[in-house]
């Protein structure tokens, strides 16, 4: 996934989690069950941006540092 994309699907994560917190906050079993999934998915995604992230910064430290390690 495209980190701009991530970025959108946690945004759209986020809004749902906002629309559902009153009924969370009321102790709806349900709403607070999909809360937690919507959680695990934001959690998800965020990690795995900045896991991507992180390999094009090491890449391009590569590109500027030709025969050094990072």
């Amino acid at each position: 996934m495209k980190p701009e994309d991530a970025r959108r699907e946690i945004k759209r994560l986020e809004d749902r989690r906002l629309h559902i917190a009153p009924e969370v906050m009321g102790g709806n079993p349900s709403a607070v069950e999909e809360d937690r999934g919507l959680e695990r998915r934001i959690m998800e995604l965020a990690s795995a941006e900045r896991e991507g992230r992180a390999d094009e910064l090491r890449e391009a430290w590569r590109k500027n540092h030709p025969g050094g390690e990072a």
